[in-house]
């Protein structure tokens, strides 16, 4: 062996002098040989032939012993920490990810806002189940199922802008009225937050006028028969939309009264139902050949009286009617909703048309046209600009019919024939003639006075008057036929 080289006396591996540290077990090898160096001149040598190395070569792990006396004790050395092996490194930083991404994305989808998403969401799409499970309530009678939810979910299915307003209410202050509250219901695995719509049950108080009524709500039968009179307690429901549907069979005849109500946050008073059954009679009066809607059901048309009766029929608490007619430009127009209830029993009922004249409306108007020049009010167009005249007329001062009307009665005004005149409108007919246009059809009787004797016309005019602000101005006006034309003695 050459001289620098030696084996280490901790594990018998040949190794440099000059290195530090052994290579293979980490022995402090010049700690080692320092320790050596300082021993006594008495101590034996350490061998330096090959031979005798060979021969005195240290048991690895042992201290070595020369004769009868052994190497000072070497000192005590921590081997060095092995290498990790790279592959439970990978593991762990992937379990590490694992970990923080879970919490990340559970922390984010159990959040307000997400929770409050999920909630509009499944009302929006009719997720019954999956609103359920975002329902809570304090009262211990109500538990949310995938059908008892289904009235919130129609209720805000008729009323999208409700539905908006419930969003901002919940990712906001959470309180969306005295019923319905977004609050944290406690935590989702000990540690995120559990937001939940909480609902305040409803308890709808019933009454009928018939002991022997079958009562449902929403379609479920909750009483056959009700046995009484007196109001019945029913519950507990989610706030939402409901139908009370009330049916008995009096005199041989069915009569059904079925209510709609919008229970989102009911007053007391709200809950407190009369499901009355009895009938009505009125009459509906409308344009000829006009359909007739009862409740949004089509039942009949008007006839050429003008009119369509309707005799003891069955009456509902959320009565309508409602008609639909082809307009002159054929355009199909609907009425409002006129509402029925028991005060309007053996009367007469007219339908108003959106954007449409109605009869006063119509007669209003042509009499302040035409009343404005038989009165000599409006003589010429002076006069008509100090009387603002031009205000009856779409366009004002430039209309056609303005224009007509000025030099109409300036002709008149200036024929040396005639002393004095008169003009009387009487309306005969208005009906919807387009979207907010309505045509009016009218008479007007000239009266022109001769001194010895009157001349009297009478023309037919068809006009257009169409809604400007509160009211309403002429379009149109054609003269369409003669009706007479005679004299008379003064």
């Amino acid at each position: 062996m050459e001289n620098n080289k030696f084996f280490c006396p901790n594990c018998g591996t040949e190794i440099n002098r000059n290195v530090a540290f052994c290579p293979e077990c980490g022995f402090n090898v010049k700690q080692y040989l320092d320790n050596l160096q300082k021993t006594p001149k008495d101590q034996p040598k350490e061998p330096s032939s090959k031979t005798t190395a060979q021969h005195s070569q240290p048991t690895p792990k042992k201290n070595r012993v020369v004769g009868s006396q052994a190497h000072p004790a070497r000192p005590t050395q921590r081997a060095p920490r092995k290498p990790i092996k790279k592959w439970k490194v990978i593991t762990s930083v992937i379990v590490l990810v694992i970990l923080v991404g879970g919490y990340l994305f559970l922390n984010n989808y159990y959040s307000k806002k997400a929770t409050a998403n999920r909630l509009v969401t499944a009302i929006k799409q009719g997720q019954d189940k999956t609103l359920a499970s975002l329902i809570t309530s304090n009262d211990p009678s109500f538990k949310p199922t995938s059908s008892n939810v289904e009235p919130l979910v129609t209720y805000y299915g008729r009323n999208k802008d409700k539905l908006a307003s419930l969003k901002g209410s919940l990712t906001s202050t959470g309180y969306v009225n005295d019923h319905l509250e977004f609050v944290n219901s406690g935590h989702k695995f000990l540690i995120f937050d559990n937001y939940k719509l909480k609902v305040k049950p409803i308890y709808p108080r019933i009454r009928t006028n018939k002991k022997n009524a079958k009562l449902s709500i929403n379609g479920k039968v909750v009483a056959n028969p009700m046995n009484t009179t007196d109001p019945k307690k029913f519950g507990p429901y989610i706030p939402g939309e409901y139908r009370i549907k009330t049916s008995a069979t009096i005199h041989g005849h069915k009569l059904v009264n079925n209510g709609d109500y919008a229970w989102i946050d009911p007053s007391g008073y709200d809950l407190d139902i009369q499901s009355i059954l009895q009938t009505i009679s009125y009459t509906i009066k409308g344009q000829t050949g006009s359909k007739v809607y009862l409740s949004g059901k089509e039942i009949g048309k008007i006839d050429k009286s003008g009119f369509y009766d309707i005799k003891d029929y069955p009456f509902s608490q959320n009565m309508t009617v409602a008609l639909s007619m082809k307009t002159q430009s054929g355009k199909v127009v609907s009425s409002k909703n006129t509402k029925i209830d028991m005060s309007m029993n053996n009367t007469t009922i007219t339908p108003q048309y959106p954007g449409f004249a109605s009869t006063d409306d119509a007669k209003d108007l042509i009499n302040s046209v035409w009343g404005d020049l038989s009165d000599g009010t409006v003589t010429d167009s002076d006069s008509a600009n100090d009387d603002d005249y031009d205000d009856y007329f779409v366009g004002g001062s430039t209309s056609d019919i303005y224009q007509q009307m000025i030099k109409m009665v300036d002709g008149y005004q200036n024929d040396d024939s005639i002393s004095d005149y008169t003009m009387d409108p009487t309306l005969k007919k208005v009906v919807p003639y387009d979207t907010g246009q309505t045509k009016v059809t009218y008479d007007v009787k000239y009266s022109f006075d001769h001194d010895d004797h009157y001349h009297i016309q009478t023309f037919e005019y068809n006009a257009i008057i169409q809604k400007s602000g509160s009211d309403y101005k002429m379009k149109t006006n054609v003269m369409d036929h003669k009706v007479n034309d005679y004299d008379k003695d003064e």
